[in-house]
């Protein structure tokens, strides 16, 4: 990882079941998982098997730097995790809210992608058939993030 423009920057030091201290250099942007699996690549440890902890508080790896409240060179430690984060027992609960206000809802495993995920939702709707073969479904559709009509990647929404 790289520091940031300017030669400022942030660090942070991590102390590895070992006993090791490591120093990673952190940016604004920089997820702590980052920090972890830079650690434990270079102490030679599974990142799936720990977390970070800042003094009492095992902190959220999904976090930036900036949003993680962490001062510049703190001292963080590495402790077994207390539950897996990667492999399929883990599920999500996934809702995709329609403009008419409605929503469909179900649970996924967390290794699906978004394009299962959006298949799965017309299957188990009332409506019948497929949003990509103009049924009810998509009789109208939404166009939403800067998509453009024709484009069967965008999330069609409309239920009129």
């Amino acid at each position: 990882m790289a520091a940031p423009a300017g030669g400022g920057g942030s660090a942070v030091s991590v102390l590895a079941p070992n006993g090791r201290r490591h120093t990673v250099k952190v940016t604004p942007s920089t997820v702590l998982l980052q920090v972890l699996e830079d650690t434990c690549r270079r102490q030679d440890f599974n990142p799936c098997e720990y977390d970070l902890k800042f003094q009492r508080s095992v902190l959220d790896l999904s976090l930036q730097w900036r949003f993680a409240n962490l001062p510049n060179n703190a001292k963080l430690e590495m402790v077994p995790a207390s539950r897996s984060r990667e492999g399929p027992e883990n599920m999500v609960r996934i809702a995709l809210q329609l403009d008419d206000g409605s929503r469909l809802q179900d649970s996924f495993c967390s290794g699906q992608t978004l394009w299962e995920l959006l298949s799965h939702f017309p299957q188990t709707s009332p409506w019948t058939g497929s949003p990509w073969t103009g049924s009810r479904w998509c009789a109208t559709p939404t166009w939403r993030s800067g998509c453009r009509p024709g484009q069967r990647s965008c999330l069609m929404s409309s239920l009129s």
